[in-house]
């Protein structure tokens, strides 16, 4: 085990192909060549390429609300910082090799290494498990309550979510009272765009922040428009 702890909250893809004896990475859902490089400061290339696409963008349009503000989070966070640091973590001899996560630019307070409370509540609780990744069912904070339809992005009413959630988690020995329950998740699913409550729970899920499908374009990090999709926000606690 490694003599210092990570903990890193974030979006990430888990379970990625790698060769057994190097772990090097192969899966075919990720451009290697964009992990080649690691500037120290990916700030200014990185906020240029957000200000283009916001000039580009309809003015006031959902797109241009997103740019504007994730622009805005990250002038705020440099005012602090004076440094972006990259923001993916994917190495093969720290962590896990089969791992890949991405943090918002400007957040580097989701990252905390070498806390001593975190040390022994891993060593404690977690002591087999070099690398831990705890799965955020309703998202992180600014982002937490916030949902996606996982086939192709299309935002989510969070309500009508929760309201399915709630008919089906709470459980009632009168069976019809179990059938109305039911009933009523399966409108609260068809009013979502899908077929019916089990189409729904296998379909929605935490939305991906814009500035993570940003920073995974203006690095071409995917071979595919659509692998940001398969990202879930996390909780990645390893040792290095």
């Amino acid at each position: 085990m490694g003599t210092g702890l990570y903990k890193k909250l974030g979006w990430a893809l888990t379970g990625l192909e790698c060769d057994e004896k190097t772990g090097k990475l192969t899966d075919p859902r990720i451009n290697t060549a964009a992990l080649a490089s690691r500037p120290e400061d990916i700030g200014p290339p990185y906020l240029a390429y957000l200000k283009a696409l916001r000039d580009a963008a309809p003015e006031n349009s959902d797109e241009w609300f997103d740019l504007m503000m994730t622009i805005s989070m990250i002038e705020a966070a440099r005012e602090t910082e004076k440094i972006s640091p990259w923001p993916i973590t994917r190495d093969a001899d720290s962590g896990r090799p089969d791992v890949l996560m991405i943090q918002p630019v400007g957040f580097s307070h989701w990252t905390r290494y070498g806390d001593q409370i975190d040390h022994a509540e891993e060593n404690s609780l977690h002591a087999d498990e070099w690398g831990r990744i705890v799965e955020m069912p309703y998202g992180i904070y600014p982002f937490e309550g916030l949902y996606m339809d996982s086939r192709n992005g299309r935002r989510l009413d969070s309500t009508a979510k929760r309201m399915i959630d709630r008919m089906l988690d709470e459980k009632d020995k009168d069976p019809e009272k179990s059938e109305v329950r039911q009933k009523v998740a399966t409108r609260l699913a068809r009013t979502l765009g899908f077929e019916d409550v089990e189409q729904a729970r296998k379909y929605i899920a935490p939305v991906v922040p814009a500035d993570v499908r940003h920073i995974a374009s203006w690095l071409n990090l995917f071979n595919g428009p659509d692998v940001w999709l398969q990202l879930r926000p996390v909780l990645y606690a390893y040792w290095s």
